[in-house]
């Protein structure tokens, strides 16, 4: 059963969101393809001759000619925008151009001069969108002109998802691999990303990957470079999204689009290719370093309706991330770092997931925590109608609680409210998960300190840090118990860091005046089976009292009998006063996990007897005894 006390913070979320998310765009270092001298890039190119263009050792240059008789490198942040500035609102280089590349793509055999013409169009749109200042970007190319861009890319995609050589080899030659090459850059502006979706663009490029999945080859993905190029481009998509835009979407809006087109399984698939470390660039595989695509997975981390819902047993992306961590899915070898962001996300789509254990679903009264399991008093619980997190079992309850219920009941929203009960979940989850990690540190921070268990608290966050890492869910999980007291009285040194105390006064005030009384609050209603969580997640921070029961006899498991059970198994080997407490399924499970992770008490003779069964298949001569 689970009690909170919603103090949930938004402007905490907020802030910490801006802080982890600094408009970080992937930018793409091409291979080195040595030099190429070239002439007009397309007989309709208004302002444009191509004089040099060197791609080396992830250096680029191209200058041009402009009509005025200036030469620039458009491969320099001055030379873009010079570029792009030169016929003020006429910039028409894409349909100049774009329409060239289209008919030179109309022969059925391509000379070596189309290609390099064709690669030489694709290289200049993709550097006046790497290197051109967004505002002069944004200014100085229409939206048809983009337009454009985006419908030559999705036909020559669809062509190429048809191509018997791209669903056998899933390779693409140079002139190719730059139709999505530019998308890299071109969707770190918003006008390119709107259009994308709004024309349907990733789900022209989710077809074109599940297109390998028909090669009968030993890999169903697309080659590394390919993969990296998708990896990149959308997760630039996403960032766009979310910060760039006029009206910036919502996480939770961004990743359901992406799952609606099927593109966001498609890109855990891509992003799971290894990069090799190039000793000569000091970059990790041909397209550089990719933060945004770690900080892409830190955010479907804060999305925590989504995962529930979508990445749970049956669905697409649920099952993709399944056959993914099993290894019959993604390439192999996988890229740890990757690999590392997937399994992440499957634990808290795992703890989000309603989990079917009798009592988990039971409320309590907030005013006299009278709780019983019968569905006559479940169903007989008053909620409150205003935020629907109280529960009274008696009008008599609901108005002696209104004084102090009322400081925290705010309206809440559809959303918010899925949000919260996907959070309530995933905390019982992770409680009876982790139940036997919370009692060993609950002993040693009750022996330490000598405060009792019911003035203690759990402190869980289940938010990335800046290395993204997410705390509550490492394995094994990190999470502090420290007195109440260290929360709310004195210079508070319990407190988190994710307070925001030194990094932003206004937060660290409100979070302070927030929880402080929610702590407080809960803390006082606290009875002898209860612990207090303060947890952190995307929501923000809120404070719970929380029951476990033991499913089939109803017996409390945080109660101060268990904690000195466990305080009796932990420093004298002595597993009786939990074997009075638990019934002998759960005690063989807490000696197996006491073992292996703390090195505490004896194998029991079932142990053994795997030991002996495993040594003997190897052929193993030996006698094993119980003696430590």
């Amino acid at each position: 059963t689970l009690q909170p006390c919603d103090c949930s913070n938004r402007l905490e979320a907020k802030a910490d969101r801006a802080g982890r998310w600094r408009k970080i765009h992937n930018t793409v270092s091409r291979d080195p393809v040595g030099r190429i001298i070239a002439s007009d890039i397309g007989p309709s190119s208004p302002f444009l001759t191509v004089i040099d263009r060197i791609m080396n050792q992830g250096v680029d240059s191209c200058k041009v000619l402009l009509p005025d008789g200036r030469n620039i490198d458009i491969c320099t942040p001055a030379g873009a925008d010079i570029f792009l500035a030169t016929k003020e609102g006429e910039f028409e280089f894409f349909s100049s151009n774009i329409g060239t590349a289209s008919n030179i793509r109309t022969k059925k055999k391509l000379s070596a001069g189309d290609k390099s013409n064709l690669t030489q169009i694709y290289f200049t749109v993709d550097s006046i969108a790497k290197y051109g200042t967004p505002a002069v970007f944004r200014a100085h190319v229409p939206r048809s002109e983009i337009q454009v861009w985006v419908d030559h890319v999705m036909a020559e995609l669809k062509k190429k998802t048809l191509d018997a050589r791209w669903i056998s080899t899933g390779t693409l030659e140079e002139h190719d691999a730059f139709i999505l090459i530019p998308c890299i850059c071109m969707f770190m502006h918003p006008v390119p990303v709107a259009l994308a979706f709004e024309k349907g663009f990733f789900r022209v490029l989710a077809d074109f990957v599940l297109a390998r999945k028909g090669s009968g080859s030993g890999s169903n993905l697309p080659s590394a470079d390919v993969c990296d190029t998708i990896s990149l481009l959308v997760s630039n998509a996403i960032i766009s999204c979310l910060y760039s835009l006029d009206n910036p979407w919502t996480s939770e809006k961004t990743f359901k689009k992406l799952e609606a087109c099927g593109m966001l399984e498609q890109f855990m698939r891509c992003s799971t290719v290894p990069q090799e470390y190039d000793t000569n660039s000091g970059r990790y595989g041909p397209l550089g370093y990719a933060p945004g695509l770690y900080k892409t997975y830190d955010e479907l981390l804060t999305c925590i309706a989504f995962l529930k819902k979508k990445f749970k047993k049956g669905e697409p992306c649920g099952d993709c991330l399944s056959a993914i961590l099993n290894g019959t899915d993604g390439h192999k070898p996988k890229r740890p770092s990757v690999m590392k962001k997937l399994k992440t996300i499957a634990s808290y789509g795992e703890l989000l997931q309603p989990s079917g254990t009798k009592g988990d679903d039971l409320r309590i009264c907030r005013h006299c925590n009278k709780m019983e399991p019968s569905q006559e008093f479940q169903m007989a619980l008053k909620q409150c109608s205003r935020c629907g997190s109280a529960f009274y079992c008696s009008k008599k309850c609901q108005i002696a609680d209104w004084k102090s219920h009322k400081k925290y009941c705010k309206p809440v929203t559809k959303e918010d409210a899925k949000m919260h009960g996907a959070s309530q979940q995933s905390l019982l989850n992770f409680a009876n998960k982790h139940y036997v990690d919370i009692m060993v540190k609950m002993v040693e921070a009750c022996d330490e300190t000598g405060v009792k268990k019911g003035d203690m608290l759990v402190a869980l966050n289940f938010m990335p840090d800046a290395n993204g890492v997410v705390p509550a869910l490492e394995s094994p999980p990190q999470f502090t118990i420290a007195p109440v007291r260290g929360f709310i009285e004195g210079s508070r040194p319990s407190e988190p860091d994710w307070f925001h105390k030194n990094t932003d006064k206004n937060v660290y005030e409100q979070n302070i005046g927030n929880v402080i009384g929610s702590i407080k609050d809960q803390h006082g209603r606290m009875t002898p089976s209860h612990v207090l969580c303060l947890v952190r997640n995307s929501g923000g921070i809120s404070v719970y009292k929380i029951q476990l029961m033991e499913p089939n006899d109803g017996t409390m498991m945080f109660t101060d009998e268990a904690v000195d059970a466990f305080r009796s198994a932990i420093n004298d080997d002595d597993f009786n006063p939990l074997s009075r407490i638990f019934v002998d399924g759960d005690i063989k499970r807490m000696k197996r996990q006491l073992g292996m992770s703390y090195g505490i008490g004896m194998p029991d003779e079932e142990m053994l007897d795997r030991t002996r069964q495993i040594l003997n298949a190897m052929g193993g001569n030996f006698s094993l005894s119980k003696s430590r």
